[in-house]
């Protein structure tokens, strides 16, 4: 031992010890720093690779299940009211979809994948607005306060004009119950669609990551993302002389989707932010289809973007099993973009085949399948052109690592869309440059797709308080 300034000694043995103990402590430090570096990013941004040298080939196996529960309330312009808003109906929907999904890393940080959502199940109902509850006045009472047969827009006025769904007040039935094929004569339910299953689309994909934080820890995780979803499936349709003739899910219209997120870990913080773009393109004989009459003000489904932004905190880690579990917070937001769209009216707005032979009441609807008295009206397809509108939400959730071959995610969350018309029909095309677009039947500037009933300022309906729930869980096998 040495004591004051006095200059020590170590023995041969002591020295041997003392080296000992620091290759041991720069060995830990070097095994702690190889590990943070070789961590990896978060879930959004997992890309697989090929050609490694430690793995010539990566293959993934993933597959997920997505619970969705939307409800709004669906308004309309009064005309007796001054154009005012008024209460009508409330939609709800459920739906489950299976998704099945592979990944092959075929060069350095790059992927290709394909993948087949299969939707289980998709429920959609219409009730009158009697959210009031148990304080809920209906007419004769003045002002009503809720919603029923006798005073719902959709069922048409005493003459039965612009009616929507079927209405006979003489027999006491009102609406539409596609399971029966039959109306209902009491409760609150107006409209339930059928049950819808089958695969969505068929879904193929490339991702790159030209930045990957496990090869170069200085830089980020920065992810490039391509997709095609592709309409190869039957096409959703509705049609009331048939209630049950098509329970198909597809869109009706391809969509292609460009994405990037990056990320980038400190120690146990990983946030991300990410962002994408979708372009539908109409399928042949989908019910987006411009019609030979020309002058719709949109034919194409809306287009959509996003952003994302959240993290990943690190709850628990170990590196060297490939364990770790993860808390996950995130933000998102989107905009639709005008166009048209399958609302939350589409099936109930959606016309009868029997319309095209009798041209008549009740198989066709005064003012929308006979739009203005003109009997060359075909019924009306149910899409609508819709209101550009932005959603907001956000999600939070769990990712678990097991080891290398195993991991698996689950995110719990919510997304409101704002207010927005969903028959925003414009008259037409003014072709002639006077400033006016002269909308009467047979004319060269009118709208095929116009609708007094439901376009026209103080007839549209809007949806408002719209909710979307959402739980997604996902399990992947990693080879």
């Amino acid at each position: 031992m040495c004591q004051g300034a006095r200059l020590c000694y170590l023995a041969p043995g002591s020295l041997s010890a003392a080296v000992h103990r620091l290759t041991a402590r720069v060995f830990v430090v070097a095994v702690l720093l190889a590990s943070a570096s070789a961590a990896r990013a978060a879930e959004v941004t997992r890309v697989v690779s090929a050609l490694d040298d430690d793995n010539a080939f990566d293959f993934n196996v993933t597959a997920s299940w997505l619970h969705e529960m939307k409800s709004a309330f669906i308004k309309r312009e009064s005309t007796d009211n001054g154009g005012a808003l008024v209460k009508d109906l409330q939609f709800g929907q459920t739906r489950d979809i299976l998704n099945l999904r592979m990944d092959f890393g075929i060069l350095w940080d790059v992927g290709i994948h394909i993948e087949a959502p299969l939707v289980l199940a998709d429920n959609r109902h219409l009730d009158f607005d009697q959210s009031a509850g148990s304080g809920c006045t209906f007419p004769p009472i003045k002002p009503a306060n809720c919603v029923n047969q006798s005073n719902s827009s959709v069922l048409g006025d005493a003459s039965g004009a612009g009616r929507i769904l079927p209405s006979n007040a003489a027999a006491g039935t009102y609406g539409l119950n596609s399971a029966t094929g039959r109306s209902y004569s009491s409760g609150s339910r107006v409209f339930q669609g059928p049950t819808r299953s089958g695969f969505e689309s068929l879904n193929l994909g490339i991702t790159w990551a030209p930045f990957n934080q496990r090869r170069d820890d200085t830089r980020p995780t920065w992810m490039l993302g391509f997709d095609a979803k592709l309409d190869v499936f039957k096409d959703m349709r509705f049609d009331p002389a048939n209630t049950g003739g098509n329970t198909a899910v597809g869109p009706g219209y391809h969509q292609f989707v460009w994405s990037t997120v990056v990320s980038k870990r400190f120690r146990y913080f990983d946030p991300y932010f990410g962002a994408w773009y979708m372009l539908p393109v109409r399928t042949n004989g989908s019910i987006y289809q411009q019609l030979p009459e020309g002058n719709q003000t949109a034919v194409n489904p809306q287009q959509r973007a996003g952003v994302q932004a959240g993290f990943e905190q690190i709850a628990w880690e170990n590196p060297r099993a490939d364990q770790r579990v993860t808390v996950e917070f995130r933000g998102r937001a989107e905009e639709h973009f005008f166009g048209r769209s399958a609302s939350e009216l589409w099936e109930a707005l959606s016309g009868s085949s029997k319309c095209m032979q009798s041209q008549a009441e009740p198989d066709c609807r005064p003012g929308i399948d006979n739009n203005l008295g003109d009997p060359t009206s075909t019924p009306y397809p149910g899409v609508t052109e819709t209101q550009q509108y932005a959603s907001f939400g956000g999600d939070v959730g769990l990712n678990v690592q097991v080891g290398k071959y195993a991991r698996f995610r689950g995110l719990f969350g919510l997304l409101i869309d704002e207010p927005h018309f969903i028959t925003y029909s414009g008259t037409g095309i003014d072709k002639d440059g006077d400033g006016r677009v002269n909308s009467d039947v047979g004319s060269t500037e009118a709208n095929v797709l116009y609708r007094d009933a439901i376009d026209a300022p103080g007839r549209r309906f809007r949806v408002e308080g719209t909710q979307i729930w959402s739980l997604f869980l996902e399990g992947s096998i990693m080879f």
